[in-house]
């Protein structure tokens, strides 16, 4: 997003690579900005999100949301928070050691990151967090503790930590389930799928509640199952629905009376007539009485000539045959006028009742987007248990000093690499302030000078994430920044080094 009258020097500094939106430059002060926020989360003011100071983020996000608005999609009570990345958080990282450490992506083909190593969580929601916690290693002791504690937990309670796996992987994309709610584009397919999530939280609960640990029972009692929204899907919406509304038989038997008796006229339309003629048979004591249809007056009764005495007041006749009249009653003309446009009445009904319904779960987004975030963190912990349980990894001891000991330290990528057979060469580290401040590697090519330099960086990294770490012992002195530089672009977890690579590019 830019300023319409700033085209020339955005093109100049950034050129045309990139999506873009021009915008009035009304958009971009700090005034309209402020407006717009409060205006969308309705306060009275910015400061209970700790950005009312914040100038220039306080314009972006107006810009952002005005931008939103002037395309259409004004559907965004899903967006229920703003709050700023506090630098004193979190672990700096700038983008060259992203891309060195390749925590992300790489610029080899097929070669494995970071992520892919430690990124065994089962739902998207959890994948996403996860990520953003790599992104943002933490600072504070207590909180990177808080973590471990729960990894370890869950290590040594495999059975339970299965059990919870198998149950986060049922609930899906919750997430983004229920921003679909905000924006009124859910499927009824999904809004079961938000029902079958729903009810996998109250086990999850049960669970970690269960656990004694805690930081899980902390987290467990924030989970709300949203009884209300699970009991209202499954009274109203068909167990298994389309996934357009147009398709039909959405809504259940039972929520609507009227919708019921327009499907029973669409789709058993000889039952229900069978049902006015025995009645009416039995009523009028006419054995012979029969309903049938034609194109000049619809459906009708007719009585022979033997029974006519006994036709009542009320039926009125329509035509008189050698041995028989025909009669129409007020009941079989609001049926013929009900049958013929019963389907379009029923796809009318459903999508009304589905909106609603859609409305109604748009008034419950925040305390479902909480339950996503809870299960995401709890996916994220079980992701960094599993990972440790296969690589064999171990916790980490965080200290508020300036000491880095590592002992038989891997590489988690690199080792993951190797043949069938072959083990990873450990080293160890030692850092210190006092000591041994600087460590100056030499040898030969390929004798892993760079992944050591890298290995003791992703050791750090995972450890102030709060995953346990490829050693037999590592004493993390917490950092604030993580710097790596890396003569070439090599291709470390391919087993090429970079003179191979500066090489094989030569050649």
């Amino acid at each position: 997003l830019y300023q319409k009258n700033k085209k020339k020097e955005f093109l100049e500094m950034f050129g045309d690579r990139f999506y873009t939106y021009g915008l009035e430059d009304w958009a971009f002060t700090p005034e309209f900005g402020t407006e717009s926020l409060l205006r969308h989360f309705g306060t009275n003011s910015l400061k209970g999100y700790g950005i009312d100071e914040l100038e220039m983020g306080i314009i972006a996000a107006g810009a952002a949301l005005h931008y939103l608005a002037e395309t259409q999609h004004d559907k965004v009570q899903h967006i229920t928070s703003i709050s700023r990345i506090e630098e004193d958080r979190y672990v700096w990282l700038d983008r060259f050691t992203i891309r060195i450490l390749e925590l992300f992506s790489s610029p080899n083909d097929n070669a494995k990151t970071l992520v892919h190593i430690i990124d065994q969580t089962v739902s998207p929601m959890g994948s996403r967090m996860l990520k953003r916690w790599l992104a943002l290693p933490l600072k504070e002791k207590a909180a990177i503790d808080e973590r471990l504690d729960c990894v370890e937990h869950f290590l040594r309670n495999q059975e339970t930590s299965s059990e919870i796996v198998r149950l986060i992987e049922s609930i899906g994309d919750l997430e983004r389930i229920i921003s679909k709610v905000a924006t009124g584009r859910i499927s009824p397919k999904e809004v079961v799928q938000l029902k079958k999530a729903l009810k996998a939280v109250e086990p999850i609960k049960a669970l970690l509640n269960e656990s004694g640990q805690p930081s899980l029972r902390a987290l467990a009692e924030k989970l709300d199952p949203c009884a209300a929204v699970t009991a209202k899907i499954e009274k109203e919406i068909q167990p298994d629905p389309p996934y357009l509304v147009a398709k039909g038989n959405v809504i259940a038997s039972g929520v609507s009376p009227e919708l019921d008796d327009l499907r029973a006229i669409a789709f058993s339309g000889k039952d229900y007539l069978l049902q006015i003629q025995q009645r009416e048979s039995e009523r009028t004591g006419i054995p012979s009485l029969k309903i049938a249809f034609n194109n000049v007056f619809g459906y009708y009764l007719e009585v022979t000539n033997a029974h006519k005495n006994k036709v009542p007041a009320e039926w009125m006749r329509k035509q008189t045959l050698t041995n028989a009249e025909r009669y129409i009653t007020p009941e079989l003309k609001e049926y013929e006028e009900k049958i013929l446009g019963a389907e379009e009445k029923i796809l009318a009904l459903e999508t009304r009742l589905f909106t609603e319904l859609v409305q109604f779960l748009a008034g419950h987004i925040a305390p479902v987007q909480q339950n996503a975030h809870l299960i995401a963190r709890a996916d994220c912990l079980l992701s960094f248990a599993t990972v440790a349980l296969r690589n064999n990894y171990i916790r980490p001891h965080i200290a508020e000093n300036h000491v880095l000991d590592i002992k038989d330290g891997r590489h988690p990528v690199i080792e993951k690499q190797l043949p069938i057979g072959e083990e990873y060469i450990a080293n160890d580290v030692y850092l210190d302030n006092d000591t041994q401040q600087i460590i100056i590697i030499t040898g030969p090519n390929m004798s892993g000078k760079s992944a050591l330099l890298r290995q003791t960086a992703l050791i750090v990294l995972l450890a102030q994430i709060g995953c346990f770490v490829p050693a037999k012992h590592a004493r993390i002195g917490l950092v604030d920044k993580i710097f790596t530089r890396v003569g070439a672009s090599d291709n470390i977890s391919s087993g090429e080094s970079t003179f191979m690579v500066e090489m094989n590019e030569t050649a």
